[in-house]
């Protein structure tokens, strides 16, 4: 994935994850590699720029949970 991209979906999904109430950030919305994440968990790896937030951005884009 090129840096531009990377960015754009990190920014969608920041978006998406300040409309999320917080009582509902800790629910699993995401598998990857077998694991479960919430929407707390993904946003550490989004805002710490793992290799892993670049797959957990595609595939909420795949899920149209971010555009």
């Amino acid at each position: 994935m090129k840096q531009t991209e990377f960015e754009r979906l990190r920014s969608a999904f920041l978006k998406a994850f300040a409309s999320v109430p917080s009582s509902l950030r800790e629910q699993i919305i995401l598998a990857v590699d077998g694991k479960p994440f919430t929407w707390d968990s993904i946003f550490v790896e989004v805002k710490e720029g793992t290799g892993r937030s670049k797959r957990m951005l595609e595939e909420l884009k795949k899920l149209e949970i971010i555009d």
